[in-house]
């Protein structure tokens, strides 16, 4: 190709392969006998001496006992498979560096006229900015290409953000060549740098994630490019990265897979693969052309106008509280044997119509929609017996549109489908934390100040009981008297009312963390959320507080207690069902009193009457509409068993009157706290 026509060139990455095109690993080494990577060309390695004299040898430079540099060789190798790789080893098994090897390392690069220099590495030393600043001058007049992981934790470290080298962070970005480009960000770019099968130690293959391996992902891009424009100049390789990124540019300060870029100081450092810090918004989005929800944030602000399938007991909430979501809804759609085609959506849970029609069709639902919400479609799947997840999600994608799902939509079985809307701009996401990133949190303890804004927790009895409406109704509310309000949501679409934070431990729940693990995340989401200044937190929990019956095999609750003490509530709401037995509402009133030493202020309970039945062994909560009368001989009897209030969740004068409580109980305490500070002062 023409130098000349090089700028605004669109790179067919599928015809090139690297072929003559140097490139050098600066890591712990490459392992040249791994399966899975060619030839290693040539290597060699730099450490420092107890004298502090930097020395150079060849001995252990295709030695790799921590595993790291291969990995990095093996992602270049697999986008760039015609590459001639060369190892240069300055770490050792514990993934420790001296910066005056770094800077040794450089220095050959260039003298060696290496073409790519991949550098999954950095360092905040002030003392090495100046001659890592010469060098990476010099290789940009050689024409040789750095590419720079991001530092763990955003801090600005060399030698990503230098203006001669490429910088990378890591994202959720699928397909083989997908990445993003932002020209105005000092790290440039953002590539695939979640969970990815990586090449290891010993011929194998293990699970790794962060900047690290997102560099390489842009190195074996550069190589190809390099390949394609043998004869361009840097700038001009450098424009077209740009030209051949993904369409929708990312966020600079989007919640971005952050972790495991190594750093060197001047003297000797540690490095910890498993580092993470928690960003604005930890929650991860699996996705296609995205981060932890797109290459962006979690914002899921590119959804403008949504249509829902099917029309399920969580996509009530989104048609209930549509004023609260930061996007229209246009269609619905729902099976024809659930008798709701042809019906309002908002008629048919008991609120004003909204003058939309159920349809039979996706498609028809679809039309007006850039995005396609589909809930959980298991069990209409296993009437339907065919993967009506993938059915669905390959219909938006023929018609251009995003898709979020409730259920999860993993890589390992739907990675088509994700490299399909990535080739497509489009977005593919679904709620999930990464289990490396809570590794990392608790390895690295409470950051932050402790949360000091109010909490308030919602909590239940059972499942399917309107937790999730209590939650909206207050936000809604809180929000229209001026409040600030910071929200914490367990539900799925937690995330499509714009909440702070998603931690979807529900039905179907997507996460993979241990139990154990729960409360330590949860406080950190909680300072994050807290960090923003609000006037209260809302956090709802999942399904039912205490067993309902320990014998019981479905009755497990250990996840709402680890979600208690991770929240810390100053306060409670409990739901409750309207046939409950007294014991039991004792009972969870006592566990929320001495697990999580918090008061209740108030009981909730739905309009509806919820049945327990055992069928074929199963059990099934069948619900029966009350009558008014019904349900305020049940709140009378409630406030006089307890001795709390009592409010219906969807009355209006029950919500006021919660709101009212919840005002007056932390403006109370509020007062108490400022009156004992003037005593004891």
């Amino acid at each position: 190709m023409n130098a000349a026509a090089a700028g605004n060139a669109t790179i067919n990455f599928s015809a090139w392969t690297g072929r003559g095109v140097k490139v050098a690993v600066i890591d712990s080494g490459i392992d040249p006998q791994h399966p899975k990577i060619s030839r290693v060309k040539g290597g060699v390695e730099f450490a420092v001496n107890s004298r502090g004299k930097v020395i150079r040898g060849v001995g252990m430079a295709l030695v790799d006992r921590a595993g790291h540099g291969t990995a990095c060789a093996g992602i270049i190798h697999r986008i760039a498979p015609a590459a001639e790789l060369y190892s240069v080893r300055v770490f050792d098994e514990s993934l420790c560096a001296d910066g005056r090897a770094l800077l040794e390392a450089l220095r050959w690069a260039i003298e060696y006229r290496m073409d790519v220099v991949n550098l999954s590495l950095g360092t905040t030393d002030p003392s090495l900015k100046g001659p890592m600043e010469a060098l990476c001058r010099e290789a940009l007049k050689q024409r040789i290409i750095l590419v720079a992981a991001a530092d763990n934790d955003g801090q600005d470290s060399f030698p990503a953000i230098l203006p001669e080298v490429i910088g990378v962070r890591g994202g959720q970005v699928q397909g083989p060549h997908g990445y993003y480009y932002r020209g105005d960000d000092p790290i440039e770019c953002t590539a695939r740098g979640d969970a990815q099968r990586v090449c290891w130690m010993d011929k194998t293959e293990v699970m790794q994630q962060g900047n690290s391996f997102a560099a390489p992902h842009i190195t074996g891009i550069v190589t190809l490019l390099r390949d394609a424009l043998p004869d361009a100049p840097s700038a001009d390789v450098r424009t077209a990265l740009a030209a051949n990124a993904l369409e929708c540019n990312p966020s600079p300060h989007g919640a971005l897979c952050n972790t495991a870029s190594q750093v060197v100081t001047g003297a000797l450092a540690k490095c910890d693969i498993a580092s993470a810090g928690v960003g604005e918004d930890s929650t991860m989005c699996g996705a296609s052309a995205q981060d932890r929800s797109s290459a962006e944030d979690c914002s899921l602000h590119w959804i403008r106008g949504a249509a829902l399938y099917p029309f399920n007991k969580e996509m009530h909430a989104l048609v209930r509280f549509r004023d609260l979501a930061p996007f229209a809804l246009l269609g619905v759609a729902d099976p024809v044997g659930k008798g709701l085609v042809g019906k309002d959506p908002a008629a048919v849970i008991g609120e004003e119509p909204m003058g939309l029609e159920i349809c039979a069709r996706i498609e028809r639902a679809a039309e007006d929609a850039d995005t396609l919400i589909i809930g959980y479609v298991d069990q209409l799947a296993r009437i339907a017996k065919k993967d009506l997840l993938r059915d669905c999600i390959e219909k938006a994608l023929d018609r251009g549109q995003h898709v979020f799902s409730f259920g999860p939509v993993r890589p390992e079985k739907y990675g088509d489908l994700h490299r399909r809307a990535a080739d497509r701009g489009l977005k593919l996401v679904y709620p999930h934390i990464d289990e490396r990133e809570v590794l990392a949190v608790l390895k690295r303890g409470p950051t932050g100040d402790p949360v000091d804004a109010p909490v308030l927790g919602i909590f239940g009895t059972s499942a399917s009981q309107g937790k999730f409406t209590v939650q909206l109704n207050l936000r809604r509310q809180l929000q229209a008297l001026g409040f600030r309000v910071g929200q914490l949501g367990t539900e799925p679409h937690a995330e499509l009312f714009a909440m702070d934070a998603c931690f979807p431990m529900g039905y179907a729940s997507p996460l993979r963390i241990p139990l154990q693990h729960y409360p330590a995340y949860l406080d950190a989401q909680m300072r994050t959320i807290n960090k923003k200044r609000p006037d209260i937190i809302l956090a709802g929990s999942q399904s039912g507080t205490i067993p309902y019956d320990i014998h019981h095999p479905r009755t497990y609750s250990m996840s709402s207690l680890a979600f208690l003490m991770g929240i810390r509530a100053d306060a409670c709401v409990l739901v409750v069902n309207s046939v409950d037995a007294d014991d039991y509402i004792q009972d969870t009133l006592d566990a929320l009193r001495g697990v999580g030493k918090t008061r209740v202020l108030a009981l909730a309970m739905s309009d509806k009457e919820k049945y327990r039945r055992e069928v074929m062994g199963r059990a099934l909560n069948v619900p029966r509409q009350m009558q008014m009368g019904e349900i305020e001989t049940k709140l009378a009897e409630l406030e006089r068993r307890f001795g709390l209030p009592a409010v219906a969740i969807l009355a209006e004068e029950g919500q006021q009157r919660l709101v009212d409580l919840i005002v007056e109980y932390f403006g109370r305490e509020e007062k108490e706290e400022l009156a004992w500070t003037k005593q004891s002062t």
